[in-house]
């Protein structure tokens, strides 16, 4: 199955959203945003990944081609850039840019910093998506330990952090401690962000995907429309997060048996993904191959 947000490769039934990649949040070095790079984060934030990689690209390249470039341009633009990779379903370029933006935060800011922290998680998303879970593990837990000693355990940026964590024990069927980290990240920020949040949303979405794991699939209804509900509210009722929220719930209703809601629900997902995503990534192919077997 698929959840809300990135994509797992695999045989899972489900990916949940846990694996968000994080940004600059609290005491970060900012980097000044040109026209281009705003035109990129838009491209990306409405679900146009290709035009978004395409921007960053060049405004990377307009960088590294100055005399004396800018080190936080420099960061922000190869963490951004691998961020939008991720979205498109592009692992291994997205790894190189990550590790590029982590070496460059290292060397300038120390091992502490909460910029560091955000290139650990991210790094740790991309080995999550390949599978290679202790080092998605390892990542996420030096994450974690930074945020923890800079924000305190009440800070999203913890929260975040507990949802990778428990993203990790989810794809290794330790339902237990993923339910756990989960319900820990939610409490966080339903205090810190309010109930009508992208980030509570996720999870909601995750809570849904040991539900659905557990058998519990009343459950895994509840948590996934909650989490359809906040999305269509905060972003483009075609965005490939309001679609993957579709593919849970018409996996779920699968799982219950009940294939005109399921049909219904991989549909609407299958559209969205054909029209912003494109017929070759890994979402498109995960719901098509779903669509498939309801038609057998």
């Amino acid at each position: 199955m698929l959840g809300c947000g990135p994509n797992t490769p695999g045989h899972q039934t489900n990916l949940p959203d846990y694996n968000t990649p994080a940004r600059s949040k609290g005491k970060r070095i900012k980097a000044q945003l040109t026209p281009g790079m705003e035109a990129a984060k838009k491209a990306h934030d409405t679900g146009h990944f290709r035009e978004a990689i395409r921007l960053y690209n060049r405004e990377l390249a307009d960088e590294e081609a100055k005399h004396a470039p800018s080190w936080v341009q420099l960061s922000y633009l190869h963490s951004e850039l691998g961020v939008t990779l991720v979205s498109s379903g592009q692992y291994n370029k997205a790894l190189e840019h990550h590790r590029k933006s982590l070496v460059i935060t290292l060397k300038q800011l120390g091992p502490e910093h909460p910029d560091v922290a955000t290139r650990y998680n991210n790094i740790g998303l991309v080995h999550h998506l390949i599978g290679e879970y202790d080092k998605a593990q390892g990542n996420y837990q030096k994450s974690l330990a930074i945020n923890l000693k800079q924000f305190g355990p009440e800070h999203s940026q913890v929260a975040l952090s507990f949802n990778n964590i428990g993203g990790v024990h989810l794809q290794m069927g330790e339902y237990d401690k993923a339910l756990e980290r989960f319900q820990k990240a939610l409490a966080i920020q339903l205090n810190q962000l309010g109930p009508k949040h992208h980030d509570v949303a996720q999870s909601f979405n995750n809570i849904g995907g040991v539900h659905l794991q557990m058998g519990e699939y009343d459950m895994a209804l509840e948590q996934y429309q909650k989490t359809l509900a906040i999305f269509l509210e905060k972003l483009d009722p075609e965005h490939p997060r309001v679609a993957t929220c579709y593919g849970n719930l018409a996996l779920t209703y699968t799982a219950k048996k009940d294939l005109p809601k399921a049909k219904e629900h991989l549909g609407k997902a299958h559209v969205i993904f054909l029209k912003k995503l494109g017929p070759s990534h890994p979402k498109t192919k995960a719901i098509k191959a779903e669509l498939d077997k309801l038609k057998e």
